[in-house]
């Protein structure tokens, strides 16, 4: 379960935004617990962390959006905040507390739903998950956290840990919708790469733990990309 605050002082907006919260959990199957609040200065007076995703009205009369995500970045920080304003320049401004997104006023379902989905999606994979594979009769669980690289080889599966490597039968395209959530990139046809644990790149190889994996031509534009949005924060 997900814990959301919703942070503004107009009624009429803080009833929308916690309906449309209300509507996509129910779309989605997804179980969301909403907090709202009327001004940053209920939220964190005093604020204790365990929110996961905090929606903050830039303009409110005691605390604004801007001096309060300051005051929750001190104690807090990895909860995902945005911002609700109808002045798209305030944006800019998110980068200084990390701010994940803008939604910006009046708010449309669809509008808000995306930027919802996307901090949802940014949680999920920092928190990580687990696979089974079944192996030898049995069933192993595996952290994402854990997997260095998928490889696929000789009609089999093989799932690298710094520990072990686990072989199974499947396909590298069904694994890789299943790790999408979890930060996972091709950098060629046969390598599904766990973009935390890539330490360097350099000329057609990337380093993963003690290995070097090759780069493939055709995945080099679209992994480099990866990279690069992992290490700006943007996945």
């Amino acid at each position: 379960m997900a814990k959301i605050a919703v942070v503004e002082d107009n009624d009429a907006m803080r009833e929308q935004l916690c309906g449309f919260i209300a509507q996509y959990a129910r779309e989605s199957g997804r179980q969301l617990d909403v907090t709202a609040f009327a001004d940053g200065a209920e939220i964190v007076d005093p604020y204790r962390p365990g929110f996961d995703i905090i929606f903050l009205d830039i303009e409110m009369p005691t605390l604004g959006g801007m001096p309060t995500a300051e005051r929750i970045r001190q104690v807090d920080p990895d909860v995902v905040l945005v911002f609700v304003t109808n002045m798209a320049q305030y944006a800019i401004r998110g980068y200084e507390v990390d701010a994940l997104d803008f939604v910006l006023k009046p708010v449309s379902y669809y509008q808000f739903s995306t930027k919802l989905e996307r901090a949802l999606q940014r949680i999920q994979r920092r928190r990580g998950g687990q696979i089974a594979l079944q192996v030898g009769g049995g069933v192993q669980l595996l952290n994402t956290d854990d997997i260095l690289y998928l490889e696929t080889r000789d009609r089999l599966l093989h799932y690298h840990t710094a520990a072990d490597t686990w072989s199974v039968r499947g396909s590298l395209q069904k694994a890789e919708k299943e790790l999408a959530p979890y930060h996972f990139a091709r950098c060629n046809q046969c390598y599904l790469v766990n973009l935390r644990h890539v330490t360097g790149v350099l000329n057609d190889f990337v380093q993963i733990g003690q290995e070097q994996l090759e780069i493939s031509r055709r995945q080099r534009v679209a992994f480099l990309a990866a990279v690069a949005a992992y290490v700006g924060g943007a996945l």
